[in-house]
């Protein structure tokens, strides 16, 4: 197993990716067959593995339209070799992201979010991954939704995070 690179200097980073494999029922199949979507993307030549060649090529034809998520979830990607088999791709992302169920996860995620290392989410941070993943809500609705998770503050601390992560809802 390959040691540890060297840490890089962050405000805030967030806790390292743990080095044993994941449990793949921490995902979805949806959330699955999306990282695979993204593999796919990255194994140009169709072989059914990938070279960090082809990711960083893939990388740089995002151009500015790059997600800043996205691209910490593939930090330290070249790590696992020179052929990276999708079974290796989801236990990295899967890592990186963390397990939604634990509170070391959920710290992971909320880092994702708070890519400044303020400590809270900001509106502008929920605009950014709001604008990464897709979404078209206004800052209005963006606005409500943090007061609505903060208790009516304007940013939403990792404590208020870890609340709404954990609430389980039933209908």
């Amino acid at each position: 197993m390959a040691s540890k690179g060297k840490a890089k200097a962050t405000k805030a980073p967030p806790p390292p990716a743990p080095k044993i494999a994941p449990t793949p029922s921490t995902l979805t199949d949806d959330e699955v067959q999306e990282i695979k979507q993204a593999f796919d993307l990255f194994d140009n030549d169709g072989s059914g593995t990938i070279a960090p060649s082809e990711v960083s090529a893939a990388l740089s034809s995002l151009g500015s339209d790059h997600s800043a998520s996205f691209f910490r979830l593939l930090e330290g990607i070249d790590e696992l070799g020179a052929e990276i088999t999708f079974d290796q791709f989801l236990a990295h992302v899967t890592n990186r992201l963390g397990n939604r169920n634990s509170p070391e996860g959920i710290e992971r995620i909320f880092y994702l979010f708070n890519d400044t290392g303020s400590g809270n989410i900001t509106l502008a941070q929920m605009k950014r991954v709001a604008k990464e993943l897709g979404e078209s809500m206004s800052a209005e609705e963006l606005d409500a939704a943090i007061q609505r998770v903060a208790g009516g503050k304007s940013e939403i601390s990792l404590e208020d995070f870890k609340a709404v992560m954990t609430k389980k809802t039933y209908k």
